[in-house]
């Protein structure tokens, strides 16, 4: 086939930047083979400089593979559907402005698929020489000498909004002053796995295990605090023994023995644990939308959910001894379980800090809490518009208003959580 090439917008050079050191490979899924053609189009009238259009791989459908018949490996929902891959090669005044930049194109990659009624399926960003050298060109449908690119390239990159500004660095979230030594935290959740074995009698195996040998790997409370994470929401998925963690979780929280700080991070597992189904249905929206997929939780995402909304008011009920940095976390949990009375708190909170990510995550918590989507719509637009999280983290106008909410929050709130880990 003969390549189709962009027009020449003959865009003026403008001051010397240099090459990206890191290209940017993006794949599209796209339902027909005419959907995908209007896809590379639209990329390379971006300035992509290579792009490519096929039959969308699937390995069960493969003779050769070894996973032929295998659907269950494979993706047999995408049967028939097409594939799109572009390269961008492009330049930036620096390292800061190319990562910039890779992460607004993403974002119109992502708006291209959804236009054509397919989505942004995978993609990498490799060092220049190893992605040239490794590009397929099978498929090419679009081919751009490397001026031609960089000139589409910076008409695109003129448009993009600038990079929000760092806002001045916050002190910590403020901790109650231990007034006492702590025992190691595997041994508060030793003392918290034994109670509840004494009160509800066989414990779920992800608790129970804490009670052996091998837990005691786990030399300090950072380790301890990953595992606890882990083993809950392996790699941020919600797996049939989740929900059977909760306890355990919610009991460490308000154990007497448990550091403050170490406290807030529990509380903080608590808030991602139920709203696990809700994010993820958010940031695949595209895909879901796409396939014609529903977006309810899972059985284990809503036992999750639901193991976290018994386990929450008696921790919300603690709001008043709490320091500032477990009001924060109980806001978050307020959000996750949209306890209403903890609405008029929230508000007061966020108004320690006139703005910045902490008065725009409190915010944003307190309409969910408050369960009023069109305030939590309003909230959403005020921290995407004043780039209080980058591009990526802005959801899907696909999303609905409280997944979309909810991943954004849970965004702010992980900025909160490193210095607490090892307080």
């Amino acid at each position: 086939m003969q390549h189709e090439h962009a027009p020449d917008q003959g865009a003026e050079a403008g001051p010397a930047w240099a090459a990206s050191k890191w290209l940017a490979c993006y794949s599209l899924a796209a339902p027909t083979e005419a959907a995908a053609r209007s896809i590379a189009s639209a990329l390379a009238r971006r300035g992509h400089r290579y792009v490519t259009v096929r039959p969308l791989y699937l390995p069960h459908l493969d003779p050769d593979s070894p996973l032929f018949g295998m659907a269950q490996f494979s993706r047999p929902e995408l049967e028939g559907w097409w594939s799109v891959r572009s390269l961008v090669d492009e330049e930036a005044p620096g390292p800061d402005a190319e990562f910039h930049q890779q992460e607004c194109e993403q974002v119109e990659v992502d708006a291209v698929g959804r236009e054509n009624g397919g989505f942004r399926d995978v993609g990498s960003v490799t060092g220049r020489e190893t992605m040239l050298a490794g590009w397929d060109p099978a498929g090419t449908t679009h081919e751009l000498d490397q001026p031609r690119a960089h000139r589409l390239r910076r008409e695109a990159v003129s448009r993009f909004p600038p990079p929000a500004e760092e806002p001045a660095p916050a002190e910590p979230l403020a901790c109650a002053a231990a007034d006492r030594p702590f025992p190691p935290l595997l041994e508060s959740v030793r003392q918290v796995a034994r109670a509840l074995a004494a009160r509800e009698g066989e414990l779920p195996d992800g608790v129970a295990w804490w009670l052996t040998a091998p837990a005691e790997e786990f030399p300090d409370a950072p380790s301890v605090l990953f595992g606890l994470a882990d083993s809950t929401l392996h790699q941020g998925t919600c797996y049939p023994h989740t929900a059977g963690n909760i306890p355990l979780l919610a009991g460490l929280a308000a154990y007497k023995d448990v550091r403050p700080a170490h406290r807030a991070v529990l509380i903080s597992f608590l808030y991602e644990a139920a709203t696990v189904g809700r994010r993820l249905a958010a940031s695949e929206a595209d895909r879901r939308v796409a396939l014609g997929l529903p977006f309810e939780e899972t059985p284990d995402e809503h036992a999750a959910r639901r193991a976290v909304d018994v386990a929450a008011p008696p921790l919300l009920d603690r709001w008043d001894s709490a320091d500032e940095a477990g009001r924060y976390a109980l806001a978050t949990l307020a959000a996750a379980t949209g306890h209403s009375a903890s609405r008029p708190r929230v508000l007061r909170l966020a108004r320690r800090w006139a703005t910045g990510p902490r008065s725009h995550a409190l915010r944003l918590a307190a309409a969910l809490a408050g369960g009023d989507d069109t305030e939590a719509a309003a909230a959403l637009r005020e921290v995407v518009a004043s780039g209080g999280v980058g591009p990526l983290a802005a959801p899907s106008p696909l999303a609905d208003t409280r997944g979309g909410a909810l991943t954004v929050l849970s965004s702010l709130a992980e900025q909160e959580m490193p210095a607490l880990w090892t307080a």
